[in-house]
């Protein structure tokens, strides 16, 4: 393939019109081949930066359109994530209130299971050193009764001898 490649193009070079002589006349013609050439090529760009500059008008509108309605789809998917986001932080709220009062009365039942045997535990050793304490008290006073019991006594005693006395001298 290559052979062949390098045989055509060889026979293509040494073709006779390859050495001919170019006359003015064929440089004008090929001048007003690349005159037209050119023009047609600037018309057909003007043609199409014309489509092209349409088309891209065209598409940057439906762009546009296509923006315009993702904005409102996400706008009212915002407001719908919104009013969803408001239900769930009420019912959040709503939870955390019913936990708190639960845990409250939760811990009113501790303070109230240990609480009430630890108060009815003081209020018991109140009664004990109240207890004590009269006792205290009693014995004190048994005690001052036993002193004025000796004391009666002694005084006692001591009317029987002055009754002893004064009879022994009534007597005499």
């Amino acid at each position: 393939m290559k052979y062949c490649t390098l045989f055509v193009v060889g026979v293509l070079l040494l073709s006779f019109t390859a050495f001919g002589d170019l006359s003015v006349k064929d440089l004008e013609k090929f001048h007003g081949m690349f005159k037209e050439s050119e023009a047609r090529m600037r018309e057909f760009m003007k043609e199409s930066e014309e489509r092209t500059k349409e088309y891209v008008s065209q598409e940057i509108a439906l762009v546009n359109l296509r923006i315009d309605e993702t904005n409102k789809r996400i706008e009212n998917e915002s407001k719908a994530a919104n009013i969803r986001h408001d239900s769930v932080n009420n019912r959040f709220n709503d939870v955390n209130r019913f936990l708190s009062f639960i845990f409250g009365l939760l811990g009113a039942l501790i303070v109230a299971v240990i609480g009430m045997p630890l108060w009815e535990r003081k209020k018991a050793r109140e009664q004990d050193e109240q207890l004590k304490a009269q006792q205290r008290q009693l014995e004190a006073q048994q005690q001052q009764i036993e002193a004025q019991q000796r004391q009666l006594e002694a005084q006692q005693a001591e009317l029987n001898a002055m009754r002893e006395a004064l009879a022994a001298l009534e007597q005499r």
